[in-house]
């Protein structure tokens, strides 16, 4: 495919599932609701702004860290029964919950994490509001999930998130340790050949970070 960087032509013919949709669907018009009530709750002052060059708000926590490294609900939550409910129901315990704004013309740009479902770590993400023109790059794939359908992907591959429209994009990022209960609501290809998954991330990080200091 033209146009692609070398990090996103390694994903080419490998045959690899890079994301998918959960089997969880919740009404995106509660979801949306429920949310906005969160946003309204929350001062502005007390909103992150973190990767937002024009200084707008990106995220609300909805859990916070104890000094023993437990996760403790923050007032916000009870705003969104709709999404505790789904944890429950779905036997996922985040340590991480968020929700996140990518405000109109911003892109997060290509960067790397430690989070899909063949590792540790994953990274499950419930749409709320998205642009009809914003997406995600995983490798060669460029990806796109409907409100209230919970996703995920290999975010361990170089991975670049755009909004290049005039509207907001709202989702909600739910960080947790793998578990088996948390794989079931996938498809078994999307953690399928592990060994494989790592060796691309690798090749694509490097070659990621390559371009970065060539033009340092």
């Amino acid at each position: 495919m033209a146009g692609l960087h070398p990090w996103q032509r390694i994903t080419l013919g490998s045959g690899l599932v890079l994301s998918a949709a959960s089997r969880v669907r919740l009404d995106p018009a509660v979801l949306d609701h429920q949310v906005q009530a969160v946003i309204d709750s929350v001062p502005d002052e007390r909103r992150n702004r973190f990767g937002n060059p024009n200084g707008d708000w990106t995220a609300i926590p909805l859990l916070c860290q104890d000094q023993k490294g437990g996760a403790v609900p923050q007032p916000p939550l009870a705003h969104i029964p709709i999404l505790t409910d789904l944890l429950r129901d779905a036997g996922i315990d985040p340590f991480g919950l968020y929700v996140t704004r990518q405000p109109p013309g911003v892109d997060l740009k290509w960067h790397f994490d430690h989070q899909a479902l063949h590792l540790d770590i994953c990274r499950l993400l419930l749409p709320v509001r998205v642009p009809g023109n914003a997406f995600t790059w995983i490798g060669h794939e460029q990806v796109a999930y409907p409100p209230g359908t919970l996703w995920t992907g290999d975010f361990a591959l170089p991975h670049q998130v755009e909004n290049q429209t005039v509207q907001e994009r709202i989702v909600i990022a739910i960080d947790s340790l793998v578990t088996p209960a948390i794989q079931s609501l996938f498809p078994e290809a999307l953690y399928a050949d592990p060994e494989r998954r790592r060796a691309l991330a690798l090749t694509g990080i490097n070659l990621l970070l390559h371009a970065r200091n060539q033009t340092l």
